[in-house]
Order: C-alpha cells, then structure tokens, then sequence
C-alpha cells in the first residue's frame, strides 16, 4: 500500500526559472524525470544531443506564448524505493508543494520529505539568482530576486472524509481509552480465534464457566490437543486453576491459582465448609478457565472486528484511522468498523457466523445511517444467496442514482487480507492520480498510474519480465530494443 505527504511553500516560482531550479535539483542527485525524458526525445528527434536545450527553449516559449500554459509544471523523482515530486501550481498565484510517495516499509519517510524540502529551497535560492542574470529585470527586481526566502514550508493535513469523521465522533471517551488500554492484548490474541477449533473449545469453556461448570485439563474431553491448550495458555485467553470440591458432598467449595497456593492453605488448620474435614484431605483438581481476555474477545464478535483491526493496521492504515463500535440494531456477534483509507471511508460490517437475509437488511440500515463509498460484508461463514442478491441490488440501485459504492462480500477470514490489499491500492492509485494530475499533461498519460505502476513491478519481477517479454513478442525489434 501507498502513502503520500506533502508539503506547501507559499511561493509562487516563475516560469523563467523553472528549468533552472530542476537542473539544480539534478546536480543534487535528483533526477527529474519528466525533464529527462523529454531532453531525450529531443535528442533522438535531432539525431544528437548538440540542440536539445534550444529545442527546449523554443518548445517552451512557444508552449507558454501560444496555448498560455506553463512548459514546466513539475516533475518526478523516483529514489529506490520511493519518490518525490515537485508541483509549482497550476493557477496564477499558486505556490510549491512538494512531496513523497511510499510505502509503510519505507524507512522515515517524513525526514527524507524535509530532507528533499530543504534541497528544493538551495535550488530555488540558485534558481532565482540565476533567473536574475539572464533576465532583463531591474535592479529593485533583481535585489528582490537575490534576498533570502523566509518562508517556511507547511505540513498538508491528512485527507480524512466526513464519514469516517462522524462515526469516529460517536465513540465514547471511555470506549476510546479501553481500547487504548487493551488493544496491545487484542492483536496479540485475536489471531488465536482464526481458528474454528480454539474458538469453539473457549466457547464452550466460557459457556461452562457462566454455569459454573469446569472442564479439566484431560484434552481428550474436549477434543482439544494439549498444544492448542498451551498455545491458548501463552497468549492469555485461558489459565489454569486448582479446584477444590468436597469428597463427601460433591460440591465445588473454591479455586485457588496455583498448586503452590493449594499446599500452603493444606499446611494451614482450614477446614472443608460442607463437612467439616481438613482441606488437605478433600479433592483437587486441576481445571481451566476462560480469562477475562476471552470474555471480552468473544462478547458481541468483538475478536473478529479486533482481527480485522490488526489486518488493517498490517496493510499500512494508521491504528488513530481504525474505530470499531457494536451494531446499533444489537445484532448477535454483529460488529461494524470503519477504516479511512486516503481519505475514503471503508465501512465494515462483520459478523461471527452467517449473513442471512434478516441481517442483510439490517446491515443496509447500518449503512444508511453513515454512508461511504465502500462497503465491506464479512462473514466467518457463508453469505447465503438471498442476502447477497439484496446487497448487490442495493449497490446497483444506488450507482444509477449517481452514487459510486463499491460492495466487497467476503466469506471466511483467509481471504481478507488480500481482498483489502486489493481494494485499497485501488483507492491509493485513486488518490496518488489526484495527487500527480496536474503532471499528465507533460507526460501524456497519467502520472499516478506510472507510480503505482512502478511500485507494484518493483515488487513483482516476475510480472515485469512477463510485461517485457510480452512486449517483445508482439514487436519485430529484439528485447533489448524494448
């Protein structure tokens, strides 16, 4: 997945010196990329580099006499595994932005943004000195020209949709700081209940526990192999207990924490409650019990919404652009989640089991009452058909109303998180494109698509080769030629 921030410099830099300010970006190490390749056409189209700069030049000035549009309205620089780019504006007025584009694996994006800001500020320094000298201003111009920029350069906000914001702003403070507290628990544990087997065996275990039954450790009870029970041990959803039950009444009389803690209470003069003997000779047994971890996890589908909390956040989402609440309508293990992906809202709708029609129905009623562009239904069981076909109705009808809603059904959790991947490059394509549009008209095509299209193949040589050998096939020349 793909990040973007940006910067803005309320400067508006000349046309004059545009070209001036690239070429000393370039001697810094910043390659401009849409320059560069314009300076090779030129080349090829002269059959040598000896005129491409007056062909520049007269390209330009004749760009900006005749279609009044700016020759140069930015650039491109791709760095390993990021890039740069560099706008000046497209309106009369406008300042500098600049900015990155990454991914979350991308080591300090933020430093290496201030880093290309500071380089753009000596470039500009030296281009507007420069500008000055093959210039014909005057010398109140030209002073004007030399003196020092004082701006400063300021952090562009995070896009975020007003979806996304009013259903972020019906959390509680009291819910937000639970979270808080316990969410480290949660993506640690919830990946345990992936599993069918664990999470039946701790639902049984809590349903025992409410009725104040135990199951003892014996896994052949219950199914349950003693390295499922351990792993479930480790990650805090269930402990261990010693049970104390009086032989003669059969009554549970109390649990104790630990067999340390049992041999100090023998060693003690305390007496069985039902028959009066001493506790040493009355039965132990070692049990488990659900923790309150569990309890939490389990009530109203909460772990699913935890797990998919934690998919997210592994996708690149920042954890403050994830808020989960419980369905309104109180559906059973119905939860609803909503995740601001570049400024789109991602409303999730999930529930422990199947969809059925009934909920279907309340899902839309759901969705009607917060609206975003994409709807996501998960189910860790099946959608059954009548719901589906009532979903996509929905989404058909209100994409002929002029309405864009993308609706994503998943069933089971192993396709999840490539279903999301998926979708939100999607919206990160989307936004990079906004981001970039005003490039196209240099480049010719859009310049968000050649960036998402650049980091996508920079993970995927196979499918470059295959794109490359493709290519080849279908032309006369040979690969290198290509």
């Amino acid at each position: 997945m793909l990040f973007v921030e940006s910067k803005s410099l309320d400067h508006v830099v000349e046309r004059a010196t545009r070209t001036s300010l690239l070429e000393s970006l370039q001697e810094q190490g910043f390659m401009p990329l849409i320059r560069s390749a314009r300076l090779h056409l030129y080349e090829v189209a002269l059959m040598g580099g000896e005129h491409t700069r007056d062909m520049e030049r007269a390209l330009a000035t004749q760009a900006e006499t005749e279609a009044g549009a700016p020759y140069v309205r930015g650039d491109l620089f791709c760095v390993e595994d990021y890039a740069h780019f560099l706008l000046f504006g497209n309106a009369a007025g406008e300042g500098v932005r600049a900015g990155i584009i990454y991914e979350g694996e991308t080591p300090e994006p933020l430093e290496k943004l201030d880093a290309f800001c500071r380089n753009i500020r000596t470039a500009l320094e030296t281009a507007r000195v420069g500008g000055v000298n093959v210039g014909n201003g005057s010398e109140a111009t030209a002073a004007a020209s030399a003196a020092p920029l004082t701006l400063d350069w300021k952090m562009r906000a995070a896009s975020v949709s007003d979806s996304f914001q009013r259903f972020a702003a019906m959390e509680s403070a009291t819910a937000t700081g639970a979270r808080g507290e316990m969410v480290e628990g949660w993506l640690r544990t919830s990946g345990m209940l992936e599993d069918s087997q664990a999470r039946a065996f701790l639902r049984r275990l809590s349903e025992a526990h409410k009725e104040d039954r135990t199951l003892t450790l014996q896994a052949g009870e219950e199914s349950v192999p003693n390295t499922l029970l351990n792993r479930l041990a480790e990650v805090g959803l269930l402990k261990r207990e010693i049970l104390v039950s009086c032989r003669k009444a059969g009554r549970a009389l109390f649990r104790l924490p630990s067999p340390d803690a049992f041999s100090i209470l023998s060693g003690s003069n305390a007496i069985c409650s039902e028959c009066g003997a001493a506790i040493a000779d009355e039965k132990a047994e070692e049990v488990t019990v659900p923790t309150s971890l569990t309890a939490t996890l389990l009530q109203d589908g909460a772990w699913l919404a935890t797990h998919l909390r934690s998919i997210i956040s592994k996708l690149g989402v920042p954890e403050k652009q994830i808020v989960a609440r419980p369905m309104t309508s109180g559906g059973d293990g119905e939860v609803r989640l909503m995740a601001n992906v570049c400024g789109e809202a991602f409303l999730f709708l999930l529930n422990d089991g199947n969809w059925t029609t009934a909920q279907a129905r309340r899902a839309l009623d759901e969705y009607a009452n917060i609206e975003s562009a994409h709807l996501v239904l998960i189910a860790t069981g099946k959608i059954q058909e009548d719901a589906r076909q009532r979903l996509r109705e929905h989404a058909r009808r209100r994409t002929q109303g002029g309405r864009e809603l993308e609706l994503l059904l998943i069933e089971g959790l192993d396709s999840v998180a490539a279903e999301l991947q998926t979708a939100f490059e999607r919206v990160t394509a989307k936004s990079i494109s906004e981001e970039l549009w005003e490039l196209d008209t240099s480049l010719g095509f859009s310049a968000g698509q050649l960036i998402a299209t650049r980091f996508r193949l920079l993970h995927r040589p196979d499918a470059l080769r295959n794109v490359a050998a493709s290519a080849a096939a279908s032309m006369s020349g040979s690969l290198h030629e290509f």
